[in-house]
């Protein structure tokens, strides 16, 4: 665990890995609530987390208290194998976290420097696709609202067959679709479930903290390389200057 109330800046060698990293990125897929934007306000999170949370109850299912996490993070909760073998149930909660994340997606709030980076890196033609545990149309809705829906084209891939896989798939079809050997792509993520995702599809992960909580996950989780902002990202893609692929 770290000292500091914020995350570390990187040392020279992080940064010097981080150069590597996105100098062999032909494919980057980018996880959305986090290194895309801030999806959910303190406030809203509670208040879709406590409407899944009464559904689970009142279906006599428990579910694990996470303060101050996301409504994903509580329908990742361990507790909630059960939902496997009620699809009723699933349906029920997959729409109405479906519903919470289009509201979101009206107040959501940007990452520093997400919009700059991402036009940065679609600019040099780098291949871009986001992978999450969201639902694709409310990533969708978020990107065309930024202006940023060009530099993704129809490369969303978000949770399919309602509750099952939440999205760990996702960087995976993200890498078939486009064609693109693992090897030669880099995946931005912000939990350790987006970290567990690029390594079972078989690509480098760099670990975006917008908080020292979120950085202490991601470390302990075993990423390698963990940054609090995309600034040194977005200016290593400058001045990289990559060419057209």
């Amino acid at each position: 665990m770290t000292s500091s109330t914020h995350p570390p800046e990187p040392t020279a060698d992080e940064l010097a890995g981080l150069v590597d990293l996105v100098a062999a990125a032909k494919t980057v897929i980018l996880g959305f609530d986090g290194p895309l934007c801030r999806l959910y306000d303190p406030l809203t999170a509670r208040a879709a987390a406590g409407s899944l949370a009464r559904l689970l109850h009142e279906r006599g299912v428990p579910a694990e208290e996470v303060p101050d996490r996301t409504p994903l993070a509580l329908l990742r909760s361990p507790t909630l194998g059960a939902l496997d073998d009620d699809p009723a149930l699933s349906a029920e909660l997959d729409e109405l976290l479906t519903g919470s994340e289009m509201a979101a997606t009206l107040t959501a709030r940007p990452a520093p420097y997400a919009d700059n980076l991402v036009r940065t890196w679609s600019a040099v033609g780098t291949r871009l696709a986001v992978a999450t545990g969201h639902c694709a149309d409310a990533v969708h809705a978020y990107l065309a609202g930024r202006g940023l829906t060009a530099c993704f084209g129809p490369h969303v891939y978000g949770r399919t067959d309602g509750l099952v896989r939440l999205g760990h798939d996702a960087p995976s079809r993200a890498l078939a679709a486009l064609g693109t050997d693992p090897a030669e792509a880099l995946v931005v993520g912000s939990t350790p479930e987006d970290l567990r995702a690029a390594r079972d599809a078989g690509a480098p992960f760099l670990g975006y903290a917008r908080d020292l909580p979120a950085y202490d996950r991601l470390r302990d989780a075993g990423a390698p390389l963990v940054t609090s902002t995309l600034e040194p990202v977005r200016q290593t893609v400058w001045d990289l200057n990559l060419p057209r692929r």
